[in-house]
């Protein structure tokens, strides 16, 4: 096992290297003068303009400014956001908290409510309740989350003014305002978002461990176990749930990443100030070192991601830890 997880690290790194290498190479071929953004309609004298190249080094060779990149990021240093003036890694821990806890709280209630209903739609395929919750969760799927973000606000911002419908705290609540008073205001500002995203990502675990636990829910070891008088329950918590899990662990994998790059169209829309938003602003603004440093933060993401689903996958297939 240290064998295996050692060298599956040491292919995680060597691929997160290649694909940050990429990145860099990549954004900096992006269409556009970054310092046409930054200088925007004030305009900029001759002197002024030969400052700002030679402050951010953008008429330097690709090679150059690819290799200057990693030889600061081998130091730990990011590099400066040309649109704020402050280090990229400032800006990234100011912005990872709020995106954590919305993509966190999001994960899991996809991969517990989405994977019960889903699991429960599997062994009762027929009632018209489970075909009910099939043709609700592709109706959510459907809808483009940005849609379903606006009439959550609509209806409960709007209509029936009970939620805040924008940012991420109250800015008016006292400084000195007790923990349950601040407790309650997040939860007041969090509920709409993560209630939009959870109707836009639902579908997907719930789908997938409906069709994962419809292949076993029939197989000769759960007629077995009903034969022998095994509670309902049992049968569907040790014999069908567990031998399903095998795709749901690709999915989660796959989906560890939302952890950190969040929701650009629902953190736009709500106003909450994680990465999600963050990404969008930067390349709007051409903000060439924020841009690179939100991306090596995906890349590391991914990589994690795809790291624990490994893990997952020899915890729940004991085959796989025999190749």
């Amino acid at each position: 096992m240290n064998h295996w997880l050692l060298r599956r690290g040491a292919d995680a790194l060597i691929t997160a290297l290649v694909a940050a290498i990429a990145l860099v190479v990549l954004v900096h071929l992006l269409p556009g003068d970054p310092l046409t953004a930054l200088v925007g309609d004030k305009g900029a004298t001759p002197e002024q303009l030969a400052a700002l190249t030679a402050r951010w080094g953008t008429d330097r060779p690709l090679p150059t400014k690819v290799l200057d990149y990693f030889t600061a990021l081998a130091r730990g240093d990011l590099g400066y956001s040309m649109t704020r003036g402050i280090p990229v890694g400032t800006v990234l821990l100011e912005r990872i908290g709020p995106t954590l806890l919305l993509g966190s709280l999001t994960l899991l209630v996809d991969f517990t409510l989405g994977l019960a209903l889903g699991l429960w739609a599997a062994l009762h395929p027929e009632s018209w309740r489970a075909r009910a919750l099939g043709a609700l969760s592709i109706l959510g799927y459907a809808v483009p989350s940005f849609v379903a973000g606006m009439l959550l606000v609509w209806l409960f911002g709007i209509k029936l003014p009970w939620l805040p419908v924008a940012g991420y705290r109250n800015v008016l609540l006292p400084v000195d305002a007790d923990a349950g008073a601040i407790f309650v205001d997040r939860v007041r500002h969090l509920v709409l978002p993560l209630t939009a995203m959870v109707i836009a990502t639902i579908a997907v675990p719930l789908r997938q461990q409906r069709a994962a636990a419809l292949a076993v829910v029939n197989a000769p070891w759960v007629r077995a176990a009903r034969a022998r008088g095994v509670s309902p329950a049992a049968v569907a918590w040790r014999h069908c749930w567990r031998p399903a899990l095998t795709p749901i662990v690709t999915l989660f994998g796959l989906w560890l990443p939302m952890l950190v790059a969040g929701a650009v169209f629902i953190e736009g829309l709500f106003g909450w100030p994680g990465l999600g938003s963050l990404i969008a602003e930067a390349t709007q603004a051409r903000d060439v070192p924020l841009v690179m440093g939100a991306g090596l933060l995906l890349v590391v993401a991914v990589q994690v991601g795809a790291l624990v689903a490994d893990i997952l996958y020899r915890v729940v297939d004991p085959a796989q830890r025999h190749p």
